[in-house]
């Protein structure tokens, strides 16, 4: 824990004590979230894809679905 109140969440940022948690800038760090890491792919997909459908991921998020190969998860009107 910072000394200054801050709150570690995944993705090792610090946010202060009240705000919102930050988007999720890896797929591990997603799916740790939606309790999915024990999941099957297919769930782990399911997951995913429903999360995408009313999120929109940062940069550094899509270029970890594209190192994960998952980049076919995206909805059609994104590129």
């Amino acid at each position: 824990m910072s000394a200054f109140g801050e709150r570690l969440w995944d993705d090792s940022i610090f946010t202060p004590p009240g705000q919102p948690r930050p988007k999720p800038q890896l797929v591990f760090s997603l799916l740790t979230r939606l309790r999915l890491t024990r999941a099957t792919r297919a769930e782990k997909e399911a997951g995913i894809r429903e999360w995408l459908s009313t999120h929109k991921p940062t940069e550094h998020f899509l270029r970890d679905l594209e190192r994960e190969g998952l980049l076919h998860l995206l909805p059609d009107s994104r590129p």
